[in-house]
């Protein structure tokens, strides 16, 4: 018996993504279409500021990375737990160490401290890594959000004045006042 295979998520959207944008769906250009005019910057209508943005995003960086710092850590102490609570660290003492005597043992228990030694090794540089990036884009983030701000308000403080611009020209000159009052 064969099995039926379906289209698959992709080729279902696109059928009918396809003979919408042929009637001409609002919002839609088609090819044979000219692109609408920008109605001017992003800054002019009134829209979020390159810097704002990727502050926010730096934000979520610093928290994605605060939470995998947190796992790294909880990582460490189990592995550290692991290594405390077997048989084979149980026979060294305190000042000698389980992790480097289990590199040259050929006991059977060697082998898991051995893995527990190399894991709880990796999850310790990943802890730092993760809490340093935190630390750099939660830094990062704020710059940026606090700069957006202060940029936004000397915007604003600079639109609300007079401007007074001389207009020169083949048989005509002027002075064009304008501003909010």
């Amino acid at each position: 018996m064969r099995k039926i295979v379906s289209p698959g998520p992709l080729v279902s959207t696109l059928a009918v993504l396809l003979p919408l944008a042929a009637l001409g769906v609002p919002g839609v250009a088609r090819a044979d279409e000219a692109a609408p005019p920008a109605e001017g910057k992003a800054e002019e209508r009134g829209g979020w500021d390159g810097r704002f943005v990727a502050g926010m995003s730096a934000f979520g960086v610093s928290a994605v990375s605060l939470g995998l710092g947190i796992l790294s850590t909880y990582q460490v102490s189990e592995a550290n737990e692991a290594i405390r609570t077997s048989v084979f660290a149980s026979q060294f003492t305190h000042q000698q160490n389980a992790c480097i005597a289990a590199e040259a043992s050929a006991d059977p228990g060697a082998a898991f401290i051995r893995e527990t030694c190399a894991r709880g090794n990796t999850y310790n540089t990943l802890q730092h890594v993760m809490y340093g990036l935190h630390v750099g884009a939660a830094f990062a983030g704020t710059y940026l959000i606090v700069t957006s701000i202060l940029a936004g308000e000397k915007k604003a403080a600079a639109g609300s004045g007079v401007a007074v611009v001389p207009v020169v020209s083949a048989g005509y000159g002027g002075v064009v006042v304008s501003g909010g009052f």
